[in-house]
This record gives structure tokens, sequence and C-alpha cells, in this order.
């Protein structure tokens, strides 16, 4: 019986299709959208918004945060703002909705 080579069966694949665990996702498949915690309201002395959190890995462009006026660089986790109580309604609101880093909203102008 001939004798194996050393690797076991972790060869490198060169010139074979990648093994199931080296496959990746389609697209339309990544479960992180999943993952994400849904919106929750804030009440505020200013209103009541809809909070959702970004994470680093669906923030894929840059944003201009509101308060501080500096960008929000892709691939940095923050969130996104919209009123909750907009008075043109829901879709309104959501095409005016912001990104702001969380420390500055944590720390917002309180007029």
């Amino acid at each position: 019986m001939p004798k194996r080579s050393g690797s076991r069966g972790r060869s490198s694949n060169s010139g074979q299709k990648p093994s199931k665990w080296q496959k990746t996702m389609p697209q339309g498949r990544d479960i992180s959208r999943i993952l994400d915690p849904a919106p929750y309201v804030e009440h505020s002395f200013d209103g009541d918004w809809f909070i959702q959190f970004m994470p680093a890995v669906n923030a894929l462009k840059t944003y201009i945060c509101p308060e501080c006026g500096r960008k929000i660089p892709p691939r940095t986790a923050h969130l996104v703002i919209w009123r909750e109580d907009h008075m043109f309604g829901k879709d309104r609101a959501i095409e005016e909705r912001r990104h702001w880093h969380s420390k500055c909203w944590q720390t917002r102008s309180k007029w």
C-alpha cells in the first residue's frame, strides 16, 4: 500500500475548487443584518427618536455627523437616527435620517 503524504487532507487546494469551509456566502446571504439589533425609540427633551446601531461591517459609505460636522468614515460603527414623531410621517422621517457618532448622540446639544 502506498504511503500518504504527511498533509492528511490539509493541502492548499491549488487549482481545485475551495472546500465548503473556504467558500464565501453568496450575495444577499449575510446574516449580520439579522443579528443587528432592531431600532428602538428614545424619548428625549426634543422629541421621540428611532435609533439604529450601524455595525462597522455594514457601514460602507462616508457620512457627516450633524453634531460635530466631522466625517464618519466607512467601516466605522455609528448610529442612524430619525424622528419617531415626524410631522410629515414615517416616510419623510426615514428620508431625513442622519448618521451620528455614538458619542456625539450621547452628548448632543441640549438647547
